[in-house]
């Protein structure tokens, strides 16, 4: 009231104040208090503000975008008198142009504010009453309603003696068609005669039609006119499109008996040609709508009839409603179904929804009160995003009149069943059914809702509470307890992207305020087991866990007043209050244990920190202290160990996050960095001091230092840093980054030791002196470098291929993003190999490289021994998916089958280790013997690459052990993927034989092969018949584990076999020491007889076959065989008596052979030999 006072007083008051003075007041006053956040409001030229007329040249209003609406030209003409009584009195408001660019921008996009934004109904200093309003020319942007319109208005009203006259006449004036909106309306009390004219009109591809999406946008006509009093009115209303009706009816008012009226409406219509042709089939081309409703001279309303009809739907029913506006009677029935029995498509959505059938009913019964029942269900629900067989929703309740005011309540109960979500993860976290109740009441007067024993179940979880919401008078206030349960979240996996698991529970008690986003609540989430797909965080959240928030958010900002969590060793907590103007937070976080981190970890931390002030200016400062800390890998955990401390003071300034000082200590390392502010100059001072490099590099002792700075002006940072240490590091920084850290132009040049580089790549390891001279030209990107990278005197090594990389050297020129490698390289088994080639520098590292294999040997004592030459390719991206191809040779291979059934790494006890120091396990890890998932051993796991690779070997692979020697020879080419090969080929017979008890038999087959994987594949038989049987022995398997197998032509038992194999007569028939033998054969053959003298003979002597043979007739003969070169075999045998014979065998190429020998008899021979595989 004051504020009208004041108001009507300023107005009215004797111009004493001057038109100059009260315009800029009055100015100032408008924008001030029309302007808001967001919006801003300018008014230009106000004249005449304390006279009866007043004008604005122009209003301008703008939101963050800019201005959205103009105002030009705006007369008002008023009484200044009319104040006196409370009343605004506006004869004329009209304007010459109104110009609406787009519509408002409202910034929903943004964070909220911490603030409530409160809520208040308006409450104006007087009441206002309009006679006229005019607006020359209005403009609507193209955004505004889809099109670009241009029209103008004018209005009148006229209210004297007893009757009423209004004028509206809109039309539309742009080139994008004609259209009108014309009203004409008059009453007059003495007759009670009521006129009314509305027409609307428009040209084809009209406003109207294009927002409606009527097909072709057709030219349409709406109208309703109607004349007489009211106790006899008849109006009719008439829509027409291209000057066809499609919708006409009649509306009577009739005054009947006892002072009650009678209202009718029958309107139909084919409104087909309006409709899209999808929702044809849903209105049908018969439409129609009729009311029979009787009002009585009391205010009671009766509604005998109401219809709603079309091709697929139907509402009907009845009503009696109290003066007092409390329904006596109900009775509403709708049916939905399509009459061919089609699923019908809804006529309203953006998404198209198609439902099979839906029924709905609600209806009363009168006893004390009146009692309700309602029910509604929907078959064959089916939208893009979800299909549903059935919802279902029943209710019941009373109305009814109490002394405290009339009241509703009820309950509700919803089933929905055969939830089928298209979205797999949704599909997953709802299941396939849901139901639920609730209870509602309201009284009339207390302006509220009550919603209680609300209940929502599904599989594996469910949610309960109740709720009450207020009504407009406290902003739809919403206040209440609710709590959802689930028995395992791992439903809810595929919904956030991660794996999960565990009990969870969430509890929230508080009230919302709907329209001043008020909010007083606290919060609990209670978990046992919970799995977040972190596996860290996992092993923290293992048992028992609980998150406790409140909050209160109110128009002063939002006060956390608390917020706390306890799982397993992990307590943190954070208070505080969250304001524009400024904030106050503070938090803790403790770690009594790191262990449940995973293998590795271990020790305490704890860190607390606190932010004060704005993102615009506000002050961080945080302490954290760490005790024994270790995080599994060893060369880090020499690092933290005893006592580490953390400190850091920041500040935040327009948004960028800025270090004042900042100090990380413990007794192995220390690093400090502080700010100095001279003028506009910051300058950053960077030390650092790592007591002893050797905890990281064993070969070098003694400390590493970092210093330097880095001063930031008008134009960035310039840095200098240099870092020193033993072993001949010294690296320097130096240039110039851009203030917003978005290109830089740096020198980095200096040499170093490549095994600083072990912290990251372990278990494998680099050693080597590095040195480089490189510049950083434009952004933070790989493709911005330039350079050389050279590493020389380098060893690099990995546990998982046995075998290391010794006197590197290697040279890289980087340009471009990519990397021009030149390396060259030994084995540490013997052999050199060359590298070279461009490497893409970024993800997935693109590569062309050529690789050159001089004498690589490659052996395992139990397994192999070779030698490999040739040359590769490797095309493609490094981190997967690159191909290797090329062609490699075999030289002289020897391939053991073990002498003993199980290799030595598998003969190794089960040792299971007990407080094992940390140089032992560090040792395990490089070995891959730990065997957990995530350690980093050697060649297990990584990525797959392509293969196309051609190994070659004619002949001089040699297979022994178990009494086989056999000479196999041939290609094998490997295709497929190093995860899954697919090999073609093999490695066939040359010669060979089977030495089993001094019995010698002749390999009739043998062969080497690849089946999926790198071992080897072997098959070995030989055979030999006597007395009418052929007795087979055949050895096949893994070259690491193969099994000996016996078999016969008749078919004999293996032990039969053997004996007849071995001593040429039946098991039954063999002597006891027969049998001893037998028996030491079978150990030979199953891996447990060793070497055999003659191939430790063989060995000794360095021969490539040696084998003391028996003939039929019983003589025996010594041969002794040696390759002279790669395609050169000669053999010496010796028989009884002295005879010998030189044999010699010359491989002219695959398949062809000249053979030639000479006897000490003079005898000789030669002859080419011709070999073809069928």
């Amino acid at each position: 009231m004051l504020r009208r006072v004041l108001i009507i007083t300023a107005l009215i008051a004797s111009p004493a104040f001057g038109q100059e003075d009260d315009r800029g007041y009055l100015t100032a006053f408008l924008e001030d208090s029309l302007s808001d956040a967001g919006r801003v409001v300018t008014v230009t030229g106000f004249e005449g503000a304390l006279s009866s007329r007043a004008t604005i040249q122009s209003l301008t209003i703008a939101d963050d975008v800019g201005v959205w609406l103009t105002i030009n030209d705006v007369t008002l003409d008023w009484s200044r008198s009319s104040l006196l009584s409370g009343a605004l009195v506006v004869s004329e408001l009209s304007a010459g142009e109104i110009i609406i660019d787009r519509a408002p921008d409202t910034g929903d996009g943004g964070l909220p504010s911490p603030e409530a934004s409160g809520f208040s109904l308006p409450e104006l200093p007087v009441s206002v009453e309009i006679g006229k309003i005019a607006a020359d020319r209005i403009v609507l942007g193209p955004t505004v309603l889809g099109q670009a319109v241009e029209g103008s208005l004018q209005a009148s009203m006229t209210l004297a003696d007893g009757n009423g006259q209004a004028n509206v006449d809109l039309i539309r004036q742009d080139a994008g068609g004609s259209g009108e909106i014309i009203l004409d309306a008059s009453y007059s009390n003495a007759t009670s005669d009521l006129v009314i004219d509305l027409r609307a009109t428009e040209a084809a591809g009209g406003l109207v039609v294009a927002l409606l999406g009527i097909p072709g946008a057709p030219a349409a006509e709406a109208t309703l006119v109607g004349q007489g009093p009211l106790t006899d009115f008849v109006a009719d209303l008439r829509l027409a499109t291209d000057g066809e009706e499609r919708l006409a009816g009649k509306v009577t008012v009739a005054a009947v008996q006892d002072g009650a009226y009678q209202l009718r409406a029958d309107v139909a219509g084919n409104l087909a040609p309006m409709l899209l042709p999808e929702h044809v089939d849903f209105f049908g081309t018969d439409v129609a709508l009729a009311l029979d409703a009787t009002r009585s001279a009391s205010g009671s309303v009766r509604v005998d009839d109401i219809l709603l009809q079309a091709r697929t739907i139907r509402l009907s029913g009845s009503a009696q409603i109290a003066a007092d506006g409390l329904p006596e009677a109900l009775n509403l029935t709708g049916t939905l179904v399509d009459p061919d029995g089609k699923p019908v498509l809804l006529p309203f959505g953006d998404v198209p929804t198609w439902v099979t059938q839906a029924d709905f009913n609600l209806s009363t019964a009168r006893s004390e009160s009146l009692d309700w029942t309602a029910t509604a269900t929907v078959l064959g629900l089916d939208r893009t995003e979800i299909s549903i067989d059935r919802l279902a929703l029943n209710g019941s309740g009373r109305i009814g009149r109490t002394p405290a005011g009339n009241s509703l309540g009820g309950t509700l109960n919803l089933i929905a069943a055969g939830l089928k979500p298209t979205d797999p993860a949704l599909a997953a976290a709802l299941g396939p059914e849901l139901t639920g109740g609730l209870k509602l009441g309201h009284m009339e007067g207390s302006g509220a809702v009550t919603i209680r024993d609300i209940v929502v179940t599904g599989a594996g979880y469910s949610a309960t509470g109740g709720l009450q919401v207020e009504g407009l008078e406290d902003a739809f206030r919403t206040s209440g307890r609710l709590k959802i349960t689930s028995a395992d979240i791992e439903r809810f996996s595929l919904l956030v992207g991660r794996p999960l698991g565990g009990q969870a529970m969430i509890a929230v008690d508080g009230s919302y305020g709907g329209l001043t986003g008020e909010i007083d609540a606290e919060m609990s989430v209670t978990g046992q087991d919970l799995r977040l797909g972190i596996a860290q965080l996992d092993g923290v959240l293992a048992g028992p866990s609980r998150l406790t928030a409140s909050i209160l958010r109110d128009e002063s900002g939002t006060e956390l007043r608390g917020l706390d969590l306890v799982a397993g060793p992990l307590t943190a907590s954070a208070s505080g209050r969250l304001a524009s103007d400024g904030s106050d937070l503070r938090g803790t976080v403790d770690l009594s244990d790191l262990r449940p981190l995973g293998p590795g970890y271990g020790g305490a931390v704890s860190l607390a920190a606190t932010f004060t002030g704005t993102p615009e200016a506000g002050v961080i400062s945080l302490d954290g202290s760490g005790q024994s800390l270790r995080i599994g890998l060893a060369e880090a955990d020499r690092l933290l160990a005893g006592q580490s401390t953390l400190t850091a003071a920041l500040r935040m300034k327009d948004g960028a996050l800025l270090v004042d000082a900042a100090r990380i200590a413990s007794p192995q390392l220390t690093a400090d960095l502080t700010a100095e502010i001279s003028g506009t100059t910051r300058r950053l001072t960077l030390s650092g001091r790592l007591a002893n490099l050797g905890l990281i590099i064993p070969d070098l002792q003694g400390p590493l230092t970092l210093d330097g700075s880095a001063t930031q002006g008008t134009g960035g940072y310039a840095v200098d840093l240099g870092l020193r240490g033993p072993g001949q590091i010294d690296a320097r920084v130096d240039g110039r980054i851009a203030g917003d850290f978005g290109s830089a132009d740096l020198d980095i040049a200096g040499s170093g030791r490549a095994g600083l580089a072990n912290l990251f790549i372990s278990p494998r390891a680099v050693d080597g002196t590095v040195r480089y001279d490189l510049a950083l030209r434009g952004p933070f990107r790989l493709s911005s470098l330039t350079g050389r990278l050279t590493l020389a005197d380098g060893r690099i090594t990995d546990p998982g291929l046995g075998v290391a990389l010794v006197d590197v050297a290697a040279m890289a020129d980087i340009a471009g993003g990519r990397a021009q490698i030149a390396a060259t390289s030994r084995l540490s088994t013997g052999g050199q190999l060359r590298v070279d080639g461009p490497v893409s520098l970024a993800p997935p590292f693109d590569a062309d490289l050529s690789v050159s294999l001089q004498d690589l040997r490659l052996y395992n004592p139990e397994l192999f021994d070779t030698r490999i030459g040739g040359s590769l390719t490797v095309d493609g991206p490094l981190a997967g998916g690159a191909l290797i191809a090329g062609n490699l040779t075999l030289g002289e291979t020897e391939l053991q089958v073990p002498a003993s059934g199980f290799s030595t790494a598998e003969a190794l006890l089960d040792i299971r280790h007990r407080n094992e120091p940390q140089a032992v396990r560090a040792t395990r890890d490089r070995a891959g013997l730990l065997g957990d998932a995530g350690a980093g051993g050697g060649a297990a796991g990584g990525p797959a690459y392509r293969l196309d690779l051609t190994i070659s070997a004619p002949n001089r692979i040699f297979i022994r052990g178990r009494g086989i020697d056999a000479e196999l020879g041939g290609e094998i080419r490997l295709t497929g993927t190093t995860a899954a090969v697919v090999p073609s080929g093999a490695f066939d017979l040359v010669r060979g034989r089977l030495d089993i008890l001094g019995k010698r038999l002749v390999l009739d087959r043998a062969t080497l092969a690849l089946e999926g994987s790198f071992v080897s594949q072997i098959l070995v038989s030989a055979s030999s018949a006597n007395d009418g049987i052929i007795s087979y022995v055949t050895v096949e398997g893994p070259a690491d584990s193969p099994t000996v197998t016996f078999s016969s032509s008749p078919d004999l038992p293996q032990e039969e076999v053997l004996s007849q194999l071995l001593f040429g007569r039946g098991l039954q028939n063999i002597s006891p020491l027969q049998a001893v033998q037998l028996a030491n054969a079978v150990a030979t053959l199953a891996g447990r007889g060793g070497l055999g003298i003659v191939n430790r003979l063989r060995s000794g002597f360095g021969l490539d076959d040696l084998d003391l043979t028996t003939a039929e007739d019983g003589s025996t003969a010594l041969r002794a065989g040696k390759y002279l070169s790669e395609n050169v075999y000669t053999e010496l045998e010796v028989g009884q008596g002295g005879k010998t014979r030189l044999n010699l065998n010359l491989d002219l190429r695959k398949g062809v052979t000249l053979k030639g020998r000479v006897g000490d008899d003079g005898e000789t021979g030669i002859g080419i030999f011709v070999e073809r595989d069928y």
